[in-house]
């Protein structure tokens, strides 16, 4: 097994463990900034996704057996993430 070793010259204990606390300290507010920012997804029926796309509700049906749409059952209804569809909308247009 061959060790890894790692020297410091020139840097005091407290200095490296304030960097180390610095960049966790950074972390920690990207993360907590990444989950407080974002709003709960919205979610459409099949009704508003199809007047959303511009489709009608076969076509809506259709991708959803594909997986160009991902949809979400509760119960015997059926959602979509406004996010999703926008996601799936940039991919297309990119291909």
């Amino acid at each position: 097994m061959v060790k890894k070793i790692t020297q410091l010259e020139n840097v005091s204990a407290s200095d490296l463990t304030r960097s180390i606390l610095d960049g966790v300290e950074q972390k920690i507010k990207a993360l907590e900034q990444r989950l407080t920012s974002k709003e709960p997804p919205e979610f459409l029926d099949r009704k508003q996704v199809a007047k959303f796309l511009g489709v009608s509700l076969v076509t809506v049906h259709e991708w959803s057996k594909k997986g160009i749409l991902v949809p979400f059952k509760i119960g015997n209804r059926v959602r979509y993430k406004r996010e999703d569809i926008i996601a799936t909308m940039e991919r297309s247009r990119e291909s």
